[in-house]
């Protein structure tokens, strides 16, 4: 780093100018946690540009089903307990998603094929349900680490029933 401008450093690996700002949608998530938290966002949604930081991953693309498809996947249970055994593993157990989940395979999204046109379908229906809740339940004061833990704990109790058809898809699927 004693080499670098403050510009290459803020750029380091491209991770600023390689981002791709045309592209309609986004596919985040989290680079370090027990289980792949991932979800859509929508460019349209933000006066601002979107610009992702370092310590989350994204997929862009200018299919939203094909977003709403991926995020289904990842936030799924399958995948996320087949990288158990290949995680980092802290005192508290397996952490450090990373790119880890993508070993799993999944195939890539078929707009021709049902199970994937499903997966995003109940994605979406499952995205509106969690900002509705969210709406209704947004933590009062800082949002600290334990706070966010507890509030996705929350949205998946709040998702119960899609989760368990999505579940049920994904492992039809992988």
């Amino acid at each position: 780093s004693k080499n670098m401008s403050c510009y290459d450093r803020l750029d380091f690996q491209r991770g600023l100018s390689g981002q791709d700002l045309n592209a309609p949608y986004l596919v985040l998530y989290n680079a370090s946690a027990k289980d792949a938290n991932a979800t859509v966002v929508k460019r349209e949604d933000f006066d601002l540009e979107f610009i992702v930081e370092s310590v989350a991953y994204v997929f862009y693309t200018s299919d939203l089903d094909e977003a709403f498809y991926l995020t289904a996947i990842l936030n799924s249970s399958a995948p996320n307990e087949l990288m158990k055994d290949f995680q980092a593993r802290g005192l508290f157990g397996a952490r450090h998603v990373h790119k880890k989940i993508l070993d799993i395979y999944y195939p890539r999204y078929d707009c021709n094929t049902r199970n994937h046109k499903k997966l995003a379908e109940l994605s979406e229906i499952s995205h509106e349900k969690a900002k509705g809740f969210l709406s209704e339940n947004m933590p009062t004061g800082q949002l600290t680490a334990h706070k966010l833990g507890s509030l996705r704990v929350l949205v998946k109790k709040h998702l119960v029933n899609e989760m368990k058809e999505i579940n049920d898809l994904v492992v039809k699927i992988i």
